[in-house]
């Protein structure tokens, strides 16, 4: 009997053990409980086409696209409320970050064991795969690829979140101001999520993160404004940004990465969830139809240059996003210019 340890239960994680469909095989999803001090805060997924024709291969399209909110329209607008460029429409699937992993792991094959343990040591698993799912300081890609391999942080602070009452008038808008950014997109039925990013910031906890951006937005749209003052501590989060290095393979030996532990991008184009979909729904495919050496064989050439290439475009969209001074100022110019033609 082969074994398939997924180490890690997030979104790559579980959306691999929902398409693996092979009962003779001994799969075990790693996932250590969460601590009392992890909040769970249901802050939007943007599911691009891709990602939902993904979904549909494994049967979680449809009842995705029922409970999710479509955003096809979406627009970037500068500090003031100028509009600066509207993107290409796409029938994009919000939806709330604790929906998503209740459905998937809801979808979980009953041949499935949960372990709730922490891998300390990525090697000692015995199992003919081992599946790094384990997100940006993946443990498995540390001990395969070694600690040079380590993500590098980004030094940049985000603010997101969710609140009651609809802001967003059903689209996906963001502001980009000098140095700052804010967004603000629909994520379930009369809720707004909401997210911004700066220059890196320490505080004092959640409180201090809000009072400071509630004085950042003063200058903004009434939407941003309203938006940060109904914020509540309880439903945001703030994080740093930690982004992959390049890998030449996503596979070694027995173990792959999928996910944010092989490609963990800035959230600029919203393709990080729609990214580790892929990869899971790719590997699980090709390890149900293939022994698994062949099949991560396979893999290596089918996920490794879309993923990367996103994952830089995405810190190019951010470095632009968060311009500053004259450079923020040519920024705007040439959207608007493009806008028009």
């Amino acid at each position: 009997m082969s074994t398939i340890h997924i180490v890690g239960g997030g979104i790559a994680g579980l959306t691999l053990a929902a398409t693996l469909r092979r009962p003779d095989w001994d799969i075990v999803l790693h996932e250590q409980g969460r601590r009392p001090e992890e909040r769970e805060v249901g802050t939007a997924f943007g599911l691009w086409p891709a990602a939902m024709a993904a979904l549909d291969r494994i049967g979680l399209g449809r009842s995705i696209r029922e409970q999710g909110v479509h955003a096809s329209k979406a627009t970037i607008r500068s500090a003031d409320g100028r509009l600066l460029t509207r993107l290409p429409e796409q029938d994009v699937v919000m939806i709330g970050r604790t929906d998503l992993h209740r459905m998937l792991r809801g979808a979980l094959p009953a041949s499935v064991r949960w372990r709730d343990a922490r891998v300390p040591d990525g090697r000692a698993l015995a199992g003919d795969v081992i599946v790094g799912a384990d997100g940006v300081h993946s443990v498995v890609r540390r001990d395969h690829w070694g600690d040079g391999s380590a993500a590098r942080p980004r030094r940049t602070t985000v603010l997101r979140g969710v609140i009651d009452g609809d802001h967003s008038g059903g689209e996906v808008t963001e502001y980009w101001g000098n140095g700052r950014l804010f967004g603000i997109s629909p994520v379930a039925a009369h809720r707004t999520n909401w997210f911004t990013a700066f220059p890196e910031q320490r505080f004092d906890g959640v409180e201090d993160g809000l009072r400071h951006l509630r004085r950042a937005v003063r200058d903004f749209p009434a939407p941003v404004r309203e938006t940060v003052a109904a914020a509540e501590a309880e439903q945001t989060l703030v994080n740093g940004i930690s982004v992959s290095r390049n890998l030449l393979s996503s596979v070694r030996g027995r173990a792959v990465l999928i996910g944010d532990a092989a490609h963990a991008m800035t959230p600029s184009l919203g393709r990080g969830a729609c990214e580790s979909m892929l990869d899971a729904v790719a590997l699980g495919a090709l390890l149900n139809r293939h022994r698994p050496a062949e099949a991560l064989r396979r893999y290596r050439r089918r996920r490794l240059v879309a993923p990367q290439l996103i994952r830089a475009a995405s810190s190019m969209v951010m470095n632009v996003s968060l311009a500053s001074g004259r450079r923020a100022r040519v920024r705007d110019g040439l959207l608007r210019a493009i806008g028009r033609s």
